[in-house]
């Protein structure tokens, strides 16, 4: 039996900014609320197959981040990366430079951001799998 990526989680200084920046930006819309009303309520967001759940830190003074071992980045597949970048940059979301990695994956651009809580995105447009890798040594 195979498994399929369902969602990620994220703790949450913010929970209801950080849903606002995910439907917002993103188009993500909110497909249940768990515990609703009560101290511990969280969210699910979904954006086709990909969903997002957002819960509230009980530590409000941490940071979001890259993690040592763990938590890199997410990842957000969109059809023109430069579009989305002017519209994030609109709202005032801060962006790196545009990589165009066309000499790997012909078409393949990222940028990389932060969220407001200091997780890192990547967005992606242009991926292709290869057809043929490298087997598992």
């Amino acid at each position: 039996m195979s498994g399929t990526v369902q969602h990620v989680a994220f703790n949450c200084r913010d929970r209801l900014a950080q849903e606002d920046f995910f439907t917002r930006l993103f188009d993500f819309e909110r497909v249940r609320v768990f515990n609703a009303g009560r101290p511990d309520e969280f969210v699910m967001l979904r954006h086709g197959g990909v969903c997002v759940e957002l819960f509230q830190s009980d530590r409000p003074e941490a940071s979001g981040g890259e993690q040592p071992v763990g938590f890199r980045h997410l990842c957000l597949e969109v059809e023109d990366v430069e579009q989305k970048v002017r519209e994030l940059n609109a709202a005032g979301v801060r962006t790196d430079p545009v990589i165009d990695c066309g000499e790997e994956v012909p078409g393949l651009k990222i940028c990389f951001f932060n969220d407001p809580e200091g997780n890192r995105i990547e967005l992606l447009e242009g991926w292709r799998d290869d057809p043929a890798p490298p087997a598992h040594p």
